[in-house]
């Protein structure tokens, strides 16, 4: 496995996890966070087949964009690592994180 997948990995559930601890995701069903929880701990494993290591990041990236990016407990540290973890898969958060900034 590449370095550089493991990395964009360990970015995106570090991201996620920072999010979820400032409460970004507490409006989730606990479905849902059981589900991300268990997809943030799948990217983590060393033995995880490259067809279920894209299923379980287009899962989580589903449920980042989910998350309140509004919260006031949510930190703009934590919206940097979050627009750059999912900028490694094409994705954009800026007019939150430039929105986020103006206040």
């Amino acid at each position: 496995m590449s370095y550089i997948v493991i990395a964009h990995n360990s970015l995106l559930v570090n991201a996620a996890g920072q999010l979820m601890q400032q409460h970004a995701f507490d409006h989730l069903s606990d479905d849902k966070l059981s589900r991300m929880n268990n997809c943030m701990r799948q990217l983590l494993q060393d033995q995880i087949s490259i067809k279920e290591r894209k299923e379980r990041e287009e899962e989580l990236l589903n449920f980042c964009l989910e998350a309140d990016l509004y919260d006031e407990s949510v930190t703009m540290q934590s919206l940097h690592k979050w627009q750059t973890a999912i900028s490694y898969y094409g994705l954009s958060a800026e007019p939150v994180v430039l929105m986020r900034e103006e206040l």
